[in-house]
């Protein structure tokens, strides 16, 4: 089984190592990871979500379950790591929300999609990519439902979450979902030309989502409030993970690789979309950046280990 962690999950990390390296030598500089950023985000993962979604028989494997496995755990760790944060860390409600939101929302785009696609290959994008497909609306949703709630009056509130929301559904990767999916239903297949182009994009996609992983850790350092930062990372990398098999296992009796595929997801370092979050609402903007650096230096052991527990399907 070892040699699995070798040949399949060893050059995930070593290619986030070799982001890190870049950063370091000064190949790469902070004003070049947005561009890099920009294009992986708004051009090659979303060509890579539309060709994997447009050639499977997603009428075929879409199973309510995948949500309800998924969905159902987060959204119990969610309220405990909300209440938690509100109730004994004292947090204002904004606080508590980003605090909530940086203990389940997992990096899919950036590490989940590269990693699950060296291990299981396409049949594991599948299921992956039916849980990413609600992913931001769903969490994000939620938590801005929240913070809006508390900050806004009565008369613009709704439409402050509207606003949020909307910006969300125009994201380049829920366009891509959402066309891939209605490609896949109608059975369109696209041109040799287009396809071709489409099949270079979605080589380079997972390689540079991978060297920004490692390019972001480049000098981050632990600040804010700790205590939050180890709240939301126990609850991303213990927490989480152990729900999300036990509903997935006991509740919905998820296939195999479909019962692998969402525990790793659930086990995956906190997205680059907490900090984000935070940044837009001013309000726990180092917790959420601590929380992404210890979940990641944490994934790097643990993923590893899941993934060899779990061993190929």
């Amino acid at each position: 089984m070892l040699d699995l962690i070798v040949s399949k999950v060893g050059p995930v990390f070593l290619t986030i190592l070799c982001g890190y390296l870049l950063m370091r030598v000064k190949v790469l500089n902070r004003d070049g990871i947005p561009v890099l950023a920009k294009i992986a985000m708004n051009v090659f993962i979303p060509a890579m979500l539309f060709q994997t979604l447009s050639q499977s028989d997603i009428a075929a494997q879409f199973d309510l379950r995948l949500w309800g496995s998924y969905y159902g755990a987060v959204l119990v760790n969610y309220a405990l790591v909300f209440f938690t944060a509100r109730y004994w860390l004292k947090a204002n409600v904004d606080a508590a929300a980003i605090t909530a939101v940086g203990g389940v929302f997992s990096n899919i785009v950036l590490l989940g999609i590269p990693l699950v696609q060296a291990v299981y290959g396409e049949a594991g994008l599948v299921p992956l990519l039916i849980i990413l497909s609600i992913h931001p609306l769903t969490l994000l949703g939620i938590t801005v439902f929240i913070i809006e709630g508390d900050r806004a009056s009565a008369g613009n509130w709704l439409g402050n979450v509207g606003r949020s929301i909307w910006r969300v559904l125009k994201n380049p990767l829920i366009i891509a979902i959402v066309l891939g999916v209605l490609a896949s239903l109608v059975g369109i297949e696209m041109p040799e030309m287009i396809d071709g182009t489409l099949e270079r994009f979605r080589v380079a996609g997972p390689t540079i989502a991978l060297l920004l992983v490692g390019a972001g850790l480049y000098g981050q350092s632990i600040r804010g409030n700790v205590q939050a930062a180890v709240l939301c990372s126990v609850a991303k990398m213990l927490i989480q993970p152990l729900l999300v098999f036990l509903v997935a296992r006991f509740v919905f009796d998820l296939p195999p690789l479909w019962l692998t595929v969402v525990t790793i997801i659930a086990a995956l370092p906190s997205g680059a979309n907490v900090a984000i979050l935070a940044g837009s609402y001013q309000v726990g903007i180092d917790r959420a950046s601590t929380t992404i650096l210890i979940t990641t230096l944490i994934s790097v052991i643990t993923l590893p280990l899941l993934v060899l527990y779990a061993g190929a399907h």
